[in-house]
């Protein structure tokens, strides 16, 4: 398409060229020669005033200039009826010439001072040579005059310009339709490639369609084979972890009870406070497990499905308010300023709780990466535009966990609720956790017909917000 337009646009643009008529050759050169001879003029004059050996050479330079052009004229117009014309100019040229040649400065003697006398350029040598000129001209225009009328209506510019914008639509359309099968064949295994890649950065093993039989087919089949087998190692790993966690149990259960008979032991005598110390941090430690155990077989039991959720009409505040307590009396302890900005909400189907499980994950993330003197703000309220849970604008409840914490590098915001994943700046607080948390939140708000998002800037701080449908029903009471 690229050479067929290319030679079309060459055909038409050979239309542009002068039209090849004697005029147009003998036009150019008469008018050359009289700018020439104007040139020669002043040369003369200044040569008869002065008497310079400059302005004589550049005389001479002119007179020869002019005859190499005069030359070129002549045969041109060879052969038609403008030769007498420039014959005639020809000639006045060199009678001009041969009397500027006569004419130098001399000197008189008047009272015995010498006196410069200045010759007068020939005046009627110069109008003759004018006057030939004029002849030429009048006598090549209205040839010229004709020959364009003729290009003109040959071609036209706006004949052109339409001929070469007609070609290029032409030429696009036919591209397009030949072209958009194949790029359309060659971009749709291609982006299907990048969803899945997105998705599995997500901890979704998903195999993509092969709808090619090309190489984008061969990477098609490399990546399935791929996705399978992390998808299976990520189910041995949570069975295995499964399966570990309930092996555990047992004994941290056991290690509790030793904790608690050992310190309320009444048949030995009392511990130091060393013993007490250490009994403490076992205990303690015990806690910590047994928690990650918890959530970590309440995400595989979400995870599987088998999970159990206990909807019962509650109201979120009534819920969420010994948590905010809670936390507030953490808070003041490390001088940070927790703001409530709550509003009055319809009653909602949740699981009691699940749901206070979630919202203290969130909770609990901002008071750990908080630093002291920081600020927490809760927003509790309804939003009349939900598009981006129910795509059709239907009420939802927004609650927001906003902080001035350490924020989120925005490379990991998009694997941030995927399991066991942890920001690369957490450790700057020296603080670890499980990487199940906000996986845990997640499911919840999902299975409680919602979704979850997450705002952050490093250094600023970042915002946690759940959003819950609201029934029509309820919300009408």
């Amino acid at each position: 398409m690229i050479s067929v337009s290319l030679v079309i646009l060459t055909i038409l643009l050979q239309q542009l060229h002068p039209p090849d008529s004697v005029e147009f050759r003998i036009y150019p050169l008469i008018h050359k020669l009289e700018t020439i001879f104007s040139a020669e003029v002043v040369a003369a004059d200044n040569y008869i005033r002065t008497g310079q050996k400059t302005d004589s050479v550049k005389l001479d330079f002119l007179f020869n200039y002019f005859g190499k052009i005069a030359d070129s004229l002549l045969e041109e117009s060879m052969g038609t009826s403008y030769k007498e014309r420039v014959q005639a100019i020809i000639t006045a040229q060199q009678s001009f010439r041969l009397s500027v040649s006569t004419l130098s400065p001399s000197v008189t003697k008047e009272g015995g001072q010498k006196r410069a006398v200045t010759p007068v350029l020939p005046v009627s040598a110069v109008d003759s040579v004018r006057q030939r000129f004029n002849d030429a001209f009048l006598a090549v225009r209205p040839g010229l005059s004709k020959a364009l009328m003729n290009n003109n209506e040959q071609w036209s510019w706006s004949n052109l310009l339409f001929s070469i914008v007609a070609i290029l639509v032409v030429i696009l359309v036919i591209t397009w339709v030949i072209a958009r099968p194949y790029a359309q064949s060659m971009t749709r295994p291609i982006r299907a490639l990048r969803e899945g890649t997105q998705k599995v950065g997500e901890g979704k093993y998903e195999s993509v369609p092969i709808s090619s039989k090309d190489e984008i087919a061969d990477l098609t089949i490399a990546f399935n084979l791929m996705s399978d087998k992390l998808k299976k190692l990520d189910e041995m790993r949570m069975e295995l972890m499964s399966e570990i966690s309930h092996e555990m149990r047992t004994p941290l259960q056991v290690i509790k009870a030793g904790c608690y008979s050992i310190i309320h032991a009444k048949d030995s005598g009392p511990l130091t406070q060393r013993q007490r110390d250490a009994v403490g941090m076992i205990h303690q430690a015990t806690n910590r497990i047994n928690s990650f155990i918890n959530l970590f077989l309440d995400v595989a039991k979400m995870e599987s499905g088998l999970m159990k959720f206990n909807f019962e009409e509650s109201i979120i505040l009534d819920v969420l308010n010994p948590l905010l307590q809670e936390a507030e009396l953490i808070a003041q302890t490390r001088q940070i300023d927790l703001k409530w900005q709550t509003e009055d909400v319809p009653p909602m189907r949740i699981d009691k709780d699940r749901f206070s499980q979630a919202f203290s994950n969130l909770l609990s993330n901002a008071l750990k990466y908080t630093p002291d003197g920081g600020t927490i703000t809760i927003r509790i309220a309804k939003k009349a535009d939900c598009q981006n849970i129910t795509g059709v604008g239907s009420p939802c409840l927004r609650i927001d966990v906003q902080d001035t914490g350490v924020g989120i590098p925005e490379a990991d915001l998009g694997k941030l609720f995927s399991k066991f994943f942890q920001a690369k700046n957490v450790p700057l607080v020296n603080e670890k956790g499980s990487g199940l948390g906000l996986a845990l939140v997640k499911h919840v708000v999902e299975a409680h017909g919602g979704k979850v998002s997450v705002e952050s800037t490093v250094g600023v701080g970042s915002t946690f917000s759940m959003y819950l449908p609201i029934d029509a029903k309820t919300e009408s009471m």
